[in-house]
């Protein structure tokens, strides 16, 4: 049996990695300036990291969220330590798609409201709500267009989003730290001021992707803290696991489970 054939592929067949270096079978040795699209944020064979994962497999390598399991704890108050976030709440998951998936679907159902704003030259994922609000048209298949009513606005454009609201019909904005896959265009620190006190004016849910610019890349723990502002929901996955697939989202005390989602949740599964 072959992979199947998706991505076009270098010439190149990497055994090892160590740092920040990629070796071939013949010995040879890159530079890995591309750290796996974005994923190995603490070089390659980390000892610590190696022996984190070594030591976790040796007691269990997974279970559902239906159970404690210390280690999960423990990574919540590292993360609130680490990025500063008090009083948020944390919900694991294993991609950057699903951690905007559950974003996007949580801010619906706070709400009671379904449109989302998002940005030209956005990317957010390739699942069904991650990659409609991704300003991306060749990655859409069919069954993927028109899932929810999404608006595409220039970046850093107060009166585009003022206009955009109007229908008091948006239940999100969903904006990157930095433009990653868009050409490293980022919101200025005033423009994220703006949209977070319009979006408390209008019951509109902030949500900040940070999976690519996130776990300290900018000199802060995620980008968007430099505008010091706090969203009311953070996106997190590449490089939080090094390679481990590991994603989350940080959500804000305003937002909790009600009882409307507990209900669809318990119906769910069933």
């Amino acid at each position: 049996m072959k992979l199947f054939d998706v991505y076009p592929r270098f010439d190149i067949e990497i055994e090892r990695a160590e740092g920040v270096h990629l070796y071939d079978k013949e010995g040879s040795q890159y530079l890995d300036l591309y750290g796996g699209h974005g994923v190995i944020s603490i070089g390659h064979s980390h000892p610590t990291y190696v022996k984190s994962i070594k030591d976790q497999l040796d007691k269990i390598s997974f279970y559902s969220n239906s159970i404690q399991m210390p280690s999960q704890e423990e990574l919540a108050d590292k993360l609130t330590d680490i990025s500063g976030y008090k009083d948020y709440k944390l919900f694991l998951c294993n991609s950057g798609a699903e951690a905007n998936e559950n974003a996007i679907k949580l801010a619906s159902f706070h709400t009671g409201k379904s449109k989302v704003i998002t940005f030209k030259g956005s990317f957010h994922g390739r699942t069904a709500a991650a990659l409609n609000v991704t300003d991306n048209i060749n990655l859409s298949a069919p069954i993927n267009m028109n899932n929810f009513p999404v608006e595409f606005i220039d970046l850093n454009n107060e009166d585009q989003f003022i206009q955009a609201i109007k229908g008091n019909d948006v239940c999100a904005v969903i904006c990157e730290g930095i433009q990653g896959v868009g050409g490293l265009d980022m919101p200025s620190n005033e423009y994220l001021k703006f949209l977070r006190d319009k979006c408390r004016q209008n019951n509109i849910i902030l949500i900040l992707d940070e999976i690519q610019s996130g776990s300290g890349r900018t000199g802060k723990y995620f980008a968007h803290q430099f505008a010091d502002i706090e969203a009311d929901i953070v996106t997190m996955a590449k490089g939080i696991g090094n390679g481990f697939p590991l994603a989350g989202l940080l959500i804000g005390p305003s937002i909790r489970p009600n009882l409307v989602c507990l209900v669809l949740h318990l119906a769910g599964a069933i």
